[in-house]
């Protein structure tokens, strides 16, 4: 992967040396570039506290650097900016670059709507880490390996008008990649592509009418702002966001501790997203966003999202595997099946979790990280 396009600025913040881990060098610093902006959970708590502890377990030896608010690279930019070695890790949504990791696609296309990040969180990153060899093989073909995972919040339509019935949204413009797309297509609306930072400006100026979003994106990346009209019924979840595309070559040079500290972090770095900005900090968002920009939690009747809801189910599971056989997935459908089984697994395991992100996090290292080969990853 070459020519990824990044500004001469950005390529001077993140021209810095990499020196082999473990040598006297090796406290050069590495770069993570952030796409999100810096006020998101993740940037301004997730990140400081991991990278903090990754130097101090370390001994110094691994410093990162957070680069948030997409200095360095856009969503789309970011896989080629990893890949090249312009950042040495960063954020990873795949349904922006889906050729890329088609089968990490099917994962994530996959909607869920009886489900909370912190149930479906470690689901999703199990079904990609344990039982997606051709996902970790995709990555390894583009110089990435993929650490990390959560799945979103449940998401909600955020309007610029009232809306309260399904029929409402016929002919109305909702931001939707993948199977998001199709569900607005099945309602009569016209989905729109584009990324998170994007949508905004469109949401702005009337290119987007309704945004389907978390609640805790309301605030963070603005939207609360112009789509003040909360339509009151859960309409699914997706994921896992890949928090850290880690530069191959970087891996590499890690050592065997490194490495095992890395994955460690990793299942906190999950755990901390899943709870934190997707649990607490999403309710905490909402409340702030009704009361200091006016959003408005509307009710619906209910039961035409419940058949909107019954009817794309029915229809989206042939889809995912249709596009995936496309993308050249061999057998898509036991990706599906298992984040199904993954999914009634950690109802169960996160059935005492709460709020406690280091119970989560040591779930997932029971769960999932512990039993990584760090030499096949």
């Amino acid at each position: 992967m070459r020519n990824v396009a990044v500004p001469a600025a950005a390529l001077a913040l993140a021209a810095l040396p990499v020196a082999t881990a473990g040598t006297a060098e090796a406290a050069t610093e590495l770069v993570y570039g952030s796409w999100p902006p810096a006020v998101t959970y993740q940037n301004r708590v997730v990140m400081p506290r991991i990278f903090k502890e990754i130097e101090a377990e370390s001994k110094g030896e691994i410093k990162w650097r957070l680069v948030p608010g997409g200095q360095l690279a856009g969503p789309k930019e970011t896989f080629q900016a990893v890949s090249d070695g312009v950042m040495q890790a960063g954020l990873g949504i795949i349904i922006y670059a889906p050729n890329l990791a088609p089968s990490l696609n099917a994962i994530y296309s996959y909607l869920v709507f009886e489900a909370d990040a912190i149930q479906a969180g470690p689901a999703a990153l199990e079904t990609m880490t344990l039982d997606c060899p051709s996902c970790i093989a995709e990555f390894k073909k583009v110089n990435i390996v993929p650490l990390a995972g959560w799945t979103t919040a449940q998401y909600y339509l955020a309007c610029r008008e009232r809306y309260t019935k399904v029929e409402d949204l016929k002919g109305k413009r909702i931001r939707g990649m993948g199977g998001p797309a199709q569900l607005w297509e099945l309602a009569g609306a016209v989905p729109v592509s584009s990324t998170l930072p994007e949508s905004l400006t469109l949401l702005q100026r009337g290119g987007l009418d309704c945004m389907h979003t978390t609640y805790t994106w309301l605030q963070t990346f603005g939207y609360g702002d112009f789509g003040k009209n909360v339509l009151d019924f859960p309409l699914s979840l997706s994921g896992p966001a890949v928090g850290m595309l880690l530069n191959r070559d970087v891996w590499k040079k890690f050592t065997p501790a490194q490495k095992t500290l890395h994955l460690k972090k990793a299942a906190l770095f999950s755990a901390a997203e899943a709870v934190g900005e997707f649990t607490v900090d999403n309710q905490a968002n909402l409340e702030k966003v009704k009361k200091e920009k006016g959003v408005k939690v509307i009710p619906v009747e209910p039961q035409g999202f419940k058949d909107l809801v019954a009817k794309f189910e029915k229809v989206q599971r042939a889809s995912i595997i249709a596009a995936a056989k496309k993308f050249g997935v061999a057998e898509p459908e036991k990706l599906l099946d298992a984040y199904n089984k993954n999914l009634q697994k950690w109802r169960r395991l996160t059935a005492g979790v709460g709020r406690d992100t280091e119970k989560l996090a040591d779930l997932i290292w029971k769960e999932i990280y512990s039993k990584v080969d760090i030499n096949k990853l």
